[in-house]
């Protein structure tokens, strides 16, 4: 299912050393990842998040404080593919009756994608996960957590993905390509997108500007795609001790930018925050709706 970013032939991963028909090769970190992000295509020299808002990041998702929205991904997702019946997908360029392939664009330590893995697995699907993310530190750490998972450094405006290989993609709180999605989906294929909704961690917001702003929902129409489903998900997080309102405090922007004091002062006051999601689930159109 992977391509070379250079030439777009066919690759597979199972080896340490990976070289393409034409010869370019990529090599298999310890951990297991694959960067296949050329460095003639990097606009910066560490691109994507820095190590502490990646490790940040986990140590909130170990914490499950966001469980109710994977549970909320996993129902959708179960549900609608249950409804199409058992999936024949391209896996490296063989026919595999009755699996999944979910491709997680912008996947960052992998949390979202191996509770969603999980979750269809414990649903009875047969299910082939993958990911990728610009960031090298926070693919690493998903892919020492998450082994039966592939994941590999990539931008999500170029997936090194064949064409028509996924049957999900999900994008959670990243930039991604439509043109790329409709690409690596197959027709009729799905991919699940949540994004900040306009309440989302208010409360925080309020105790960092004097005059917070709502987020603004993306409400947009998708080309080659019929929207599904459309809802604004919330649920309250209540903060248990100091260390709890500290950890999600650190996977946002606003720790990086605070005084200490600043941060000390919110986190003593902080009990609870909204968490308020816009999720979408959106189908792709057969290549005879497209005509």
């Amino acid at each position: 299912m992977w391509h070379c970013p250079l030439c777009k032939s066919p690759i597979s991963l199972g080896t340490k050393q990976i070289i393409c028909p034409n010869r370019h090769s990529f090599d298999k970190a310890k951990s297991g990842y694959v960067n296949l992000l050329p460095v003639q295509f990097k606009k910066s020299k560490v691109p994507g998040d820095d190590k502490d808002m990646v490790r940040a990041r986990r140590e909130f998702h170990q914490l499950n404080a966001y469980l109710p929205l994977k549970e909320r991904m996993i129902s959708l997702l179960g549900d609608t593919l249950g409804k199409e019946g058992t999936h024949s997908v391209s896996m490296d360029g063989e026919r595999k009756s009755g699996f999944i392939n979910i491709y997680d664009a912008g996947c960052g330590e992998g949390s979202y994608l191996d509770a969603v893995i999980d979750g269809l697995l414990a649903k009875g699907f047969s299910v082939n996960g993958a990911g990728s993310d610009i960031a090298k530190i926070a693919v690493e750490l998903a892919a020492k957590a998450f082994k039966r998972t592939q994941f590999v450094v990539a931008s999500s405006f170029d997936l090194p993905l064949v064409d028509a290989s996924q049957d999900v993609v999900i994008q959670v709180f990243a930039p991604g390509s439509n043109e790329e999605y409709l690409r690596v989906l197959r027709a009729q294929g799905l991919l699940l997108t949540v994004d900040p909704a306009p309440k989302h961690l208010f409360e925080l917001k309020k105790r960092v500007y004097d005059d917070p702003k709502q987020h603004k929902l993306e409400e947009a129409q998708r080309a080659g795609f019929t929207r599904l489903h459309d809802e604004i998900f919330t649920f309250s997080i209540e903060f248990k001790s100091h260390e709890q309102a500290l950890a999600l405090i650190k996977m946002t922007p606003f720790y990086w930018k605070l005084p200490e004091g600043k941060i000390n002062e919110i986190v003593k006051t902080l009990t609870s925050v909204s968490a308020d999601f816009h999720i979408q689930l959106w189908q792709k159109h057969n290549s005879e709706d497209a005509k």
